[in-house]
């Protein structure tokens, strides 16, 4: 497996990724005859309904059906992409733009619909307070179970202006429906402000073309004093390999082992920090971490935390360890298909194998949120970037509201600048009686 495959394979979290199998039907493939053979199963099926359906079904439609549902029984980030949708994938998730309403999803295989793994920021799902976990039930009135990731998406997407309803299913609540204004999403990968103490703040939305932006955020607050590090994963879904890779390279020493990928055929490759020029130096860091955080942020936070860079802050992270790489085929289609696991420095994988293991990485300190906390975070970054307003309205962040993670992560490293330990107790959703209120 290349270095630009393995690029191209973990460039999307666990999100917009279907399935897609290399098929029975393409051009000079024939069935061998043999029983138990599929090839001929499919072709003797496919010719049943051409003599006695009693309607009209399309070559291109059969096959498209027959590749997706043997898709359907490999995993969630398998996908199969006609030149079309080739195309369209291509001008939303590698150039960072798409026109949408801003929301990650993937299957949910225990229910059939599609679930969010997280909103993105500034957009209209992310405005609607669409949080992770929920699940899409309806698009337009339309029941979408069983439907394709591929087919789910195409009936959100629009024209920018238009509107869709959909219909949304949240733990502990009856099912509702929401309103979006389909809008140009414009990906914004990073976010840099001074905190007190001269601790500075980064929150990365996504692993795109994001270093530069990076780059030209830490000299700003170099300038202004910085004397540590948070750095916000939170809802970070993943992107590019070669963009984690290269921010793992800006806190390691030269020769640091950043993460390796093992593929079924037995390659394996390592990736290893390269570049000592234009790292941060020594200074504390610290990386908060929820369950919106996925992929591309997992290989980074686990570096961190292998080699002890960094201290994990918040909840478990989401668990997508695997790499999809994809294959042109003869019509210029694509099959992208799960190719290998990535493991952190230490050998561990993260990715989660529901009922079979524990998956995702573990914070040193655990801080979880409840939903109304989570979305109260998702309100206060919305809220951050309005800088002018004709018609301000007011807050939506109740008084008072505390973010518990950020709280934790500022006490690490005042604890770590003042030379003492810090004081952060362990806070779990199942030991509070109820949901904290602000004071």
């Amino acid at each position: 497996m290349d270095r630009k495959s393995t690029v191209l394979s973990i460039i999307l979290p666990p999100l917009m990724v279907a399935s897609f199998v290399i098929g029975y039907f393409f051009p000079g493939q024939h069935a061998r005859g043999a029983t138990g053979d599929p090839s001929a199963k499919v072709r003797e099926v496919k010719q049943k309904i051409d003599a006695y359906f009693y309607g009209e079904l399309k070559d291109e439609d059969f096959e498209k059906a027959a590749i997706n549902g043997v898709i359907a029984k490999l995993d969630p980030y398998c996908e199969y992409f006609t030149t079309e949708d080739w195309k369209d994938f291509n001008e939303k998730f590698l150039k960072g733009q798409f026109g949408g309403v801003g929301i990650l999803v993937e299957p949910d295989t225990e229910t059939g619909y599609m679930r969010v793994q997280t909103p993105l920021e500034d957009t209209p799902a992310f405005a609607a307070d669409i949080v992770p976990n929920d699940l899409i039930l309806e698009v337009d009135g339309v029941n979408i179970k069983g439907q394709t990731i591929t087919d789910v998406i195409k009936r959100i997407k629009g024209a920018e202006g238009t509107k869709v309803v959909l219909t949304m299913g949240r733990k502990g609540r009856e099912a509702f429906k929401v309103t979006l204004v389909r809008a140009q999403i414009t990906v914004k990968a990073v976010k840099e402000k001074m905190l007190e103490n001269g601790i500075g703040y980064i929150r990365i939305t996504d692993f795109t073309e994001m270093m530069p932006q990076w780059d030209a955020a830490v000299e700003k607050l170099k300038q202004q004093g910085m004397k540590a590090l948070i750095v916000d994963l939170r809802h970070n879904g993943g992107g590019l390999l070669d963009q984690c890779v290269k921010l793992s390279d800006r806190f390691l020493p030269k020769g640091q082992l950043i993460v390796t990928t093992k593929s079924k055929v037995g390659d394996i490759e390592k990736r290893e920090s390269e570049d000592d020029s234009k790292d941060v130096g020594d200074l504390p860091l610290v990386i908060l971490v929820n369950g919106g955080t996925a992929s591309a942020s997992e290989i980074f936070a686990g570096c961190m935390k292998d080699h002890h860079r960094g201290v994990l802050v918040g909840a478990k992270t989401y668990g997508k360890g695997s790499v999809q790489t994809p294959f042109e085929l003869a019509d210029k289609s694509r099959l992208k298909i799960t190719t290998a696991r990535y493991f952190t420095p230490s050998g561990y994988s993260v990715h989660k194998i529901p009922g079979q293991r524990e998956y995702g990485l573990e914070p040193d300190y655990l801080i979880e949120l409840t939903d109304e906390e989570i979305l109260n975070v998702q309100r206060k970054w919305s809220e951050e970037r309005i800088v002018k307003s004709s018609d301000p309205q007011p807050s939506k962040v109740p008084a008072g509201f505390i973010d518990y993670q950020m709280k934790a992560a500022i006490e690490v490293l005042d604890a770590k600048l003042a030379g003492r330990e810090p004081k952060v107790d362990k806070r779990e959703l199942s030991s509070l009686k109820k949901p904290e209120q602000p004071k």
